[in-house]
């Protein structure tokens, strides 16, 4: 069934005038992202594949920023996503989109206001369109959404008023990268766990001819990578922040 969604949702791309090398990235992006975040179905997921169509390709041709705007497109971990956006949204910086690697594509205007963020989880369209229904009273709309997590912004008007006016804009920052100590540190153990592994089959103290050995490497790998997104995703449900 994804497999016809996706080819209706090539076709409808392409007769819309996207080129068919980005048609061919599109759907090789969106497959991959249905694959990570476990839905079994496209259409719940993205919705009719001539909404979707329509959807992507005005974003792609959407107008570019008016004279005199920055953009800048950045990146940060689920520990630290909320922080840095309510962070740089005080200093201006709109969200407009998340792209398909997961950047935060932003715009700050000359005459600049203070933005804030949230992030929802929210799986599929129906879950989603709820959330936003239960959010826009209070001034939220959707800016982007990564695997199951949706980002909603609001002008910092909506809750500080006059304060919310900028009187001078900061530098746009020089990274575009931003991992917190815990997603760092999760990532030197994944590495250390790697070198030891590489070790002990250098030394021998890993021997793979051993009966079973392969047997519990294959019931290993996977129970790992599960036990690894469900603390991902406890993490995300708990809303662990760190810098």
């Amino acid at each position: 069934m994804n497999t016809d969604y996706f080819a209706e949702l090539g076709r409808l791309l392409a007769a819309r005038g996207m080129p068919e090398r980005e048609v061919s990235a599109t759907v090789a992006d969106l497959t991959g992202y249905l694959a990570e975040s476990g839905s079994a179905d496209a259409r719940e997921e993205f919705g009719a594949p001539d909404v979707f169509a329509d959807r992507l390709t005005q974003e792609r041709t959407a107008e570019p920023p008016g004279a005199g705007a920055e953009t800048w497109k950045w990146t940060a971990d689920i520990y630290s996503d909320r922080l840095l956006l309510n962070q740089y949204g005080a200093e201006g910086w709109e969200v407009e989109s998340i792209d398909f690697v997961g950047r935060f594509v932003c715009r700050r205007p000359d005459a600049a206001m203070r933005w804030e963020y949230r992030r929802e989880t929210a799986h599929g369209v129906q879950e989603r369109e709820a959330l936003v229904a239960e959010l826009e009273p209070d001034g939220w709309e959707p800016c982007g959404r990564w695997l199951h997590m949706t980002y909603l912004k609001r002008p910092a008007a909506a809750s500080a008023g006059p304060a919310a006016e900028l009187a001078a804009t900061p530098a746009r920052p020089g990274r575009h990268l931003f991992f917190s100590a815990k997603y760092r540190g999760l990532l030197a153990v994944f590495a250390i766990s790697t070198a030891l592994l590489a070790a002990g089959f250098g030394s021998g103290l890993v021997d793979p001819s051993r009966p079973g050995f392969c047997l519990g490497m294959l019931g290993a790998v996977p129970v790992g990578s599960l036990l690894g997104w469900y603390g991902v995703k406890r993490d995300i449900a708990r809303g662990v922040e760190s810098r």
